[in-house]
């Protein structure tokens, strides 16, 4: 009984580490996800840009 007790201990402790992992997994992704999203958005601002003057931007913000 004792032993059944530690081992659901023990489980219960691992699933939970195995949880906090894939949590912090998903805020790494959604970060890179949505800093990504701010950089394609900046390229096409810019892009649009050359394309209605046509030229480039004298100044060279991006990459």
């Amino acid at each position: 009984r004792k032993l059944e007790e530690k081992r659901a201990r023990a489980l219960e402790k691992t699933q939970n580490k195995v949880a906090k992992a894939h949590r912090k997994a998903e805020e790494r992704k959604a970060s890179a996800e949505a800093k990504r999203g701010t950089k394609v958005a900046r390229v096409l601002e810019i892009a649009n840009l050359m394309r209605a003057v046509g030229r480039p931007p004298a100044k060279k913000s991006f990459f």
